[in-house]
């Protein structure tokens, strides 16, 4: 999942281009951290090139043990099959603007980059050590990362843009900034008429706030599209329990779910839900175990 705290912090800025390669192994110390600082280690960084850009055989070597395509399909290169629902839903206008907000290292921006009617995209992440990533990517079109073998034994493998999002990467941009109070402004200049939240929902501190932001953040008077995906996965290292956005049972001990909360709040925005489905994302740990989640997405339109 991604994450912001929901606060403000200075303005947006372009840092000094920095190397994500690694120059030794990764270090364990990093469970010690809370909430959002694990996004700004080495291996946050690592971990996340992997899941934006790693083949699907580097991510599941084992797919032919497995029955049915769960994840040897329809789990893998989960950033980019979100972009194709932005595709699939933005605006039928010949040129679109689109926002992928909590977009880590850049893998659904550049995806999102190769779609004509998008002619201009900005990703936006609170690490400043993702953002960094993902300009690299754009730059340099490549970046070396480590990956656990087994035990503290690590590997080198390389992230790379596809031949296709090589040639619109130039359409894409990316600032630090909060999700939960940037303005269109400090994202490139105007509004949006896209805007993509893929696993960002239950890693903010407060979702009422991100999910407010969201509708200023969008072009007035075109039918804006928000996509949210989001596995739920509730915990208070990020999110007060009173802020969460279902996930709990209530005063009567009746059990409010996420889908159904986040309608209405939405809805309480002036959102119309058009689509919703669940989509997985297998995520690499070393090369015998996995993460298998399931996102639940929905796809609203500002009426």
């Amino acid at each position: 999942c991604r994450r912001y705290p929901c606060r403000r912090r200075p303005p947006l800025h372009c840092p000094n281009m920095a190397s994500v390669t690694a120059t030794g192994p990764l270090k364990n110390s990093d469970s010690k951290l809370q909430g959002f600082q694990l996004y700004e280690t080495q291996k946050a960084v690592h971990e996340y090139l992997q899941f934006h850009y790693a083949t699907s055989e580097d991510v599941m070597p084992y797919a032919r043990l497995l029955t049915g395509d769960s994840c040897n399909e329809h789990g893998l290169a989960f950033p980019h099959k979100l972009a194709h629902v932005c595709k699939a839903h933005a605006p039928k206008a010949s040129s679109c603007s689109v926002l992928d907000l909590g977009c880590a290292v850049g893998g659904s921006s550049f995806t999102l980059a190769t779609f004509e009617q998008f002619e201009r995209v900005v990703g936006v992440d609170f690490s400043e050590s993702f953002v960094t990533a993902a300009r690299s990517m754009q730059t340099e079109q490549s970046a070396t990362y480590q990956r656990l073998v087994e035990g503290d034994s690590y590997e080198m493998a390389t992230a790379k843009l596809t031949d296709v999002q090589k040639q619109h990467a130039h359409k894409c941009q990316f600032f630090i900034g909060d999700a939960c109070t940037v303005t269109a402004a400090e994202a490139g200049g105007e509004p949006f008429d896209v805007i993509l939240m893929a696993n960002l929902l239950c890693r903010v501190p407060d979702p009422a706030k991100l999910l407010a932001n969201a509708k200023a953040l969008l072009r007035r008077g075109g039918d804006g599209v928000v996509v949210i995906a989001s596995p739920y996965s509730w915990t208070e290292a990020f999110t007060q329990k009173d802020r969460w956005v279902g996930g709990y049972d209530d005063e009567s001990g009746k059990f409010v779910d996420s889908d159904s909360k986040l309608r209405d709040a939405m809805a309480a925005h002036g959102f119309e839900l058009v689509e919703t489905t669940d989509m997985p994302f297998v995520i690499r740990e070393h090369r015998r175990k996995f993460q298998l989640g399931i996102s639940s997405v929905h796809v609203y339109v500002l009426r």
